[in-house]
């Protein structure tokens, strides 16, 4: 997977005011994250394997050419420039899955702060004028819409108000 797919600045923020859509939003940004973890794992996987092959390699060799442990030894010296080339790869490819655990864990964590942003905003918490949102699960309103949806909801409301008086 490439690191383009991935935006962890915006991906880590909450806009307060689009709950909804940030709650549309949370499960493919988790999947994403949660994609890169297991590519990444399978990735060490493969790196592991192809140190197993190598020492397997150098031990039958030895084996069947008689060698003794001193001289297979050397034999693996001799492949060093190989299992180098390997280990860096290994070192960089945990580092990236030790950092793509972490961003996952931070859209984990995204997703609780949602669940208590939600929960205030239920509980009236915030000052802001309550207006009923008309979502279709997995869409997202456009602002227009929106806007329609918002400007009609408050003259009905007005109206309501108009005749209390």
């Amino acid at each position: 997977m490439s690191k383009q797919d991935l935006n962890f600045e915006e991906d880590s923020t909450i806009d307060l005011d689009e709950l909804h859509i940030e709650w549309a939003k949370q499960p493919r940004k988790r999947k994403k994250y949660a994609d890169e973890v297991s590519f990444l794992e399978d990735s060490l996987k493969k790196i592991h394997q192809q140190e197993k092959v190598i020492r397997s390699k150098l031990i039958l060799e030895a084996k069947e050419k008689g060698h003794s442990n001193a001289t297979l030894q050397e034999a693996y010296y001799r492949t060093q420039n190989e299992h180098e080339n390997i280990k860096k790869d290994k070192i960089k490819l945990e580092y990236d899955l030790s950092m793509a655990w972490n961003a996952l864990k931070t859209i984990d964590d995204v997703k609780h702060a949602l669940e208590y942003e939600v929960k205030l905003w239920t509980n009236t918490y915030f000052a802001t004028p309550r207006e009923h949102r008309d979502v279709e699960s997995g869409k997202i309103m456009s602002k227009e819409i929106a806007g329609q949806k918002t400007e009609t909801q408050r003259t009905e409301i007005n109206a309501r108000r108009r005749r209390k008086k």
